[in-house]
């Protein structure tokens, strides 16, 4: 039985913490969630993902105690109410795939225990004032967002921001330069951004990027570049940076990347390369046999490359012949 949009099982649970329903299982109407909001003030978790709603009830930022909140593909939210920015036990936001949603809550600086927040939206850059102030954040997700051209300038100020995504912007032209100064940064996603030049930090002094190895500047374990139309080299100053971290490096569909750089032969601690789709790489970089921690290498999709590393009478395979795990156009090579 349901009574005002909730099932009636849950009518005498009023310290209930947490709300998750498979998809399918209730369906969440309006006043399902406004009657939850109201009956249910000590709620923790509240996942109303894929949730067929227009409004989102301002009742929601008397929930003072919730920790994570999930509107992830509520296709019809326009907008959210300010109110959301008075959840100050907040930790997760999920707000991707709202993709009618016009812009954020003005106040988002305010949810000052943020660890995690994925978003779509349909502003052209998102606001100062707001995202950059977020100081707990470690995880930022921007996902199909239409028409973002820019991102907030002082993203540089989210030192705690451990892992950073991008994906389906096609309209982002730029990322700011401040993305140097995050710190903490350990894993850059960026993919599906046609219009993405990455060529930021280009103008570095090598000088610069040396002395600070181990300074203020991101040392990531996880890179990958995915669906990258503007992308003709990689941006040396971030594998420089990263020398003595990068774990993970993989490279899909970037149909104009030219060359691999030679800074590729620094990274100490790679264990796994991907290199499928770019047709326009011809050739490994010198002395990459000295990687003495690669485990795995994937190459596919690169017809001139694939040839240069064919196991034995390739060119390029002796860089790459101490590697035990390697993939050429689907072809295993377990040693």
């Amino acid at each position: 039985m349901i009574r005002d949009g909730v099932p009636r099982f849950l009518s005498n649970t009023y310290r209930l913490r947490t709300i998750s329903f498979p998809l399918e299982s209730v369906i969440r109407t309006q006043s399902f969630v406004e009657s939850s909001i109201s009956m249910f003030p000590f709620l923790r978790l509240l996942d109303l993902s894929y949730c067929n709603i227009v409004l989102v009830p301002k009742k929601l930022g008397n929930l003072r105690h919730l920790r994570y909140l999930d509107l992830g593909g509520s296709g019809k939210i326009k907008e959210l109410p300010n109110s959301i920015c008075k959840l100050q036990s907040l930790q997760t936001l999920i707000l991707a795939g709202c993709e009618e949603l016009q812009e954020l809550p003005r106040d988002i600086r305010y949810l000052i225990s943020l660890r995690c927040l994925a978003l779509t939206t349909n502003q052209r850059c998102l606001p100062h004032n707001g995202i950059e102030r977020l100081d707990s954040l470690r995880s930022l997700s921007i996902c199909s967002c239409i028409n973002l051209e820019y991102l907030i300038e002082d993203i540089g100020n989210l030192k705690a921001l451990r892992e950073l995504a991008i994906k389906n912007c096609p309209n982002l032209v730029s990322l700011p330069s401040s993305i140097k100064w995050l710190s903490s940064l350990e894993e850059l996603y960026l993919g599906d951004c046609e219009k993405l030049n990455l060529d930021w930090g280009m103008g570095m002094e090598e000088e610069d990027i040396h002395q600070d190895l181990n300074g203020t500047r991101p040392h990531l374990r996880v890179l990958a570049l995915s669906e990258l139309p503007q992308l003709v080299m990689l941006p040396q100053w971030l594998l420089r940076c990263s020398a003595n971290t990068l774990q993970w490096l993989t490279i899909v569909e970037c149909q104009n990347l030219l060359a691999l750089p030679n800074s590729l032969q620094n990274l100490k601690s790679l264990r796994s390369f991907l290199i499928l789709d770019c047709p326009k790489v011809s050739s490994l970089p010198q002395d990459m046999h000295g990687l003495t921690t690669l485990e795995y290498i994937e190459i596919k999709g690169c017809p001139t490359l694939s040839e240069r590393c064919e196991q034995s009478s390739g060119e390029d395979w002796p860089q790459i012949a101490h590697v035990p795990n390697i993939s050429l156009d689907g072809h295993l090579i377990i040693k």
